[in-house]
């Protein structure tokens, strides 16, 4: 299925994406150049599953595993619906679970044996809590679970607390420091725990980073530099033609 028909048949829903159309399409390229085996915590409307079984649609093959919290269905449209509407079912599987850690915990029970893990993910879309408390975590089970040569992509660097509209009022929040409540929580997990891991990359583009699990030199990151500089010339060129 081509990007551009994800594009249209997502708007064909009334409701606001959670990921922006620019990352659904940098998602796409990279689904379509990784190998089997795809991740996704926080599948939210399932927006970004569309776009990364779209790629899967597109090259024939690989398999995504999403999870999100059971109270994910309440939402319209839900991943169920988009996934049905766009004819991308058979691509992916859908979890619901009240932490996506214990899924991931699961999964290490599953690839490790006496003598050590063995890898099998090959590409990991990290967009789901948001925290330093789940989301680093989740970074340090799926380490052991990525291949070399494989990309993990974390979205909203900039994400708080005091800036989450769902979050920001409740007591929980309320009653924590202003400074946890500042705290940009998906960018201490790359700056922290990322950057600080031998063997990986970090790219930024915008609210987004891309980790790749391999030396600085890999075609990998050559591929993502382009498609991000393809992605940002296409959008200037459309930002030009809405303007006149």
């Amino acid at each position: 299925m081509q990007v551009d028909e994800v594009d249209r048949a997502l708007g064909e829903f009334d409701y606001t994406p959670l990921t922006s159309p620019a990352i659904g399409r940098l998602l796409y390229e990279l689904a379509l150049s990784t190998n089997e085996e795809l991740l996704e915590l926080g599948t939210g409307h399932g927006t970004s599953t569309a776009y990364i079984a779209a790629a899967l649609d597109e090259k024939g093959t690989g398999h995504l595993t999403t999870i999100d919290r059971p109270e994910a269905l309440e939402r319209d449209p839900n991943v169920h619906q988009v996934l049905s509407h766009l004819g991308l079912q058979q691509w992916v599987t859908p979890i619901e679970a009240s932490s996506y850690n214990r899924v991931l915990m699961r999964m290490l029970e599953e690839a490790t044996d006496e003598a050590a893990t063995e890898p099998c993910l090959d590409f990991c879309f990290i967009d789901g809590a948001h925290t330093w408390e789940t989301d680093g975590f989740a970074f340090l089970l799926v380490d052991r679970l990525l291949r070399p040569g494989s990309f993990i992509v974390l979205d909203d660097l900039e994400w708080s607390f005091a800036d989450s509209p769902s979050l920001r009022n409740t007591e929980s929040v309320r009653t924590m420091t202003q400074d946890e409540r500042d705290e940009h929580q998906v960018h201490k997990v790359v700056d922290l725990l990322i950057r600080t891991t031998p063997g990986y990359q970090v790219r930024l583009l915008g609210n987004t980073a891309f980790a790749f699990k391999g030396p600085p030199d890999a075609p990998e990151l050559q591929g993502l530099a382009k498609a991000a500089t393809t992605l940002l010339h296409e959008l200037a060129i459309r930002h030009r033609a809405a303007a006149n």
